[in-house]
């Protein structure tokens, strides 16, 4: 059963196949999930498709025949890696983690083209189908071999061989990207936002969820290389107003 998982191989017909009933049964039966672009998402939802992909890709291997503990997540903290799995081996347990800040914040108020591993993606539901699959290859090789990696030429061809990807990066909006398509804001902008009822003036250096914005403050906790003190923000984006203010 090892040797052929890791042998699996489908035509790009098959996987398109598979594809659409894992797709078309998703929004048939999730109570969050009803169209492409979904606005929820839950764990069951992930722990379903990773059921259906098991199904129609691996025969139910890891439903029959795994004995490992396999866990799903969802993280609003991870705003570049679109998902993720943590391998606890001692136990056999695995937890495949999705970002749903990427998520969410792709097919929203950027538009442009989407590509998750090589494979254009029309709305999120693909896209988390796509990150998912990726975490899925991830996870054979751990059981299968002991270790994975994405970089590595073996990783590349099961997944190409059993998902079609030709890539094994994202191309999901990133809150970097937006902050720049839509309030023209970057790491080093000059900004103003108003807080505790004062208008506060200070640079960006950070984006994630939010902008870490560094203001002057003779009382503040953080030093620069001239001496000058700083308080720290976390501040949304949509906060934030551009400012001639220097730092």
């Amino acid at each position: 059963m090892k040797r052929n998982l890791t042998n699996l191989k489908y035509t790009s017909r098959q996987i398109k196949k598979k594809r659409r009933k894992i797709y078309r049964t998703i929004l048939a039966e999730s109570k969050n999930i009803n169209q492409g672009n979904f606005n929820a998402i839950g764990p069951d939802d992930l722990a379903r498709l990773f059921d259906l992909c098991d199904t129609h890709f691996f025969d139910g291997f890891f439903n029959k025949n795994y004995r490992g503990k396999i866990f799903f997540r969802l993280s609003d903290r991870m705003t570049r890696a679109g998902g993720k799995i943590e391998h606890r081996d001692a136990i056999g347990t695995h937890t495949i983690v999705l970002s749903t800040t990427l998520i969410f914040q792709t097919f929203n108020d950027v538009t442009r083209q989407v590509t998750v591993n090589g494979v254009v993606c029309r709305d999120r539901l693909e896209a988390t189908m796509r990150i998912l699959e990726h975490e899925i290859i991830h996870l054979l090789e751990q059981v299968h071999f002991g270790s994975t990696s994405c970089s590595s030429p073996r990783f590349k061809r099961l997944s190409r061989d059993i998902f079609g990807h030709t890539d094994v990066t994202h191309q999901l909006v990133t809150q970097t990207e937006r902050a720049h398509a839509k309030y023209d804001l970057r790491v080093g902008s000059n900004v103003s936002f108003e807080y505790g009822g004062v208008t506060h003036h200070g640079v960006i250096t950070r984006i994630t969820v939010r902008a870490t914005v560094m203001v002057k403050d003779p009382d503040g906790d953080y030093r620069d290389l001239s001496g000058a003190m700083y308080s720290k923000y976390y501040i949304p984006l949509e906060h934030l107003r551009q400012s001639d203010n220097e730092r």
